[in-house]
């Protein structure tokens, strides 16, 4: 479904229109953003869905049939979180290649360092956004990074040919992406040491964490 849509908004012609006209736009939300990533993790889910949507030969096509299925979400909200993800993974493809950018974008002290970097660079996010898509991708499924007690890192998180690893550490520890908390607190408490991040209404892993940890278990016990 990415595939399809890209073309409707990231091919390069598209993708400088809607860079120029989302910076009009008033500034999306959290819930915007969640909004979106849940529409796109149904269509995954549902053939029915997904091949209704690939229909679409154009832009209007598109929007007309995500409402007609019920989805409220506007060709306005699509584009800033297309062009938003887009202008995050082309930072990150080009440290990939410029170690001279990738250890100035390590040493950075805080987002705002690391903001202002990108832009230099040509590249335009802010820092909630950031931290939207890194939260998001060390909740995937398909994605887990652990540390363990002396710091060894025990798997290693790659997306495509980004080592996305580095990232979402420099963003824990600066704070704006929790490493073991949820994104939602839970309004309900233990009543017990608030500071302890492993209590049930706080604690938050990737599910893939527990698929790696029994795939070590066993690897122990054999």
């Amino acid at each position: 479904m990415y595939f399809q849509i890209w073309n409707f908004f990231l091919k390069e012609e598209q993708y400088l229109i809607w860079k120029n006209k989302i910076n009009l736009y008033k500034k999306f939300d959290t819930s915007t953003w969640q909004k979106i990533v849940n529409f796109f993790a149904c269509v995954e889910q549902d053939f029915f869905l997904k091949t209704h949507l690939g229909g679409a030969e154009s832009i209007e096509k598109f929007m007309y049939l995500l409402l007609e299925s019920g989805y409220d979400i506007n060709a306005e909200e699509l584009a800033w979180f297309l062009v938003t993800r887009k202008e995050i993974w082309n930072l990150f493809d080009l440290a990939q290649t410029t170690p001279a950018l990738k250890e100035q974008l390590l040493l950075t002290k805080n987002p705002q360092q690391f903001s202002k970097i990108a832009a230099d660079y040509g590249y335009n996010f802010s820092i909630d956004e950031l931290a939207w898509l890194l939260t998001e991708i060390k909740s995937s499924p398909e994605l887990v990074s652990i540390n363990n007690s002396v710091g060894e890192i025990l798997t290693v998180s790659n997306y495509g040919k980004v080592e996305i690893g580095y990232w979402i550490w420099l963003a824990e520890e600066w704070g704006i992406v929790p490493p073991f908390c949820h994104r939602v607190q839970s309004p309900a408490s233990l009543h017990q040491n608030v500071d302890n991040p492993f209590l049930p209404d706080r604690c938050f892993l990737p599910k893939s964490y527990f698929n790696q940890h029994l795939v070590s278990q066993l690897t122990t016990d054999n």
